[in-house]
């Protein structure tokens, strides 16, 4: 799935899933989940406001990933986009968008 970099604006950073992969891809029984992100793995809180108005998950390793890759901070209206590729399980791995 299609997802994009998430930014509050001052230090918190994620990744925005959107409401219909959330449906899609998401349980809403899961409390986290589990992100490869450069063969290591990570976990993420799923919070209430995930299921409502929110569809993203949070983490500072996510916002030292976009500095680190110098993705961060990008030009307004324009996040960098990834592949969130569901592994079962809620289990996933995050690539950067090669196109």
């Amino acid at each position: 799935m299609r997802v994009t970099a998430w930014s509050n604006g001052r230090n918190g950073y994620g990744v925005r899933v959107g409401a219909r992969s959330r449906d899609e891809h998401f349980d809403p029984a899961w409390d986290h989940i589990f992100v490869e992100i450069d063969g290591a793995e990570f976990r993420f809180s799923i919070t209430p406001s995930f299921w409502r108005k929110c569809p993203e998950f949070r983490g500072r390793v996510l916002r030292d990933l976009f500095y680190r890759q110098g993705l961060a901070p990008w030009p307004k209206d324009a996040p960098p986009v990834f592949d969130l590729i569901p592994l079962g399980g809620g289990r996933f791995r995050l690539e950067l968008d090669a196109s």
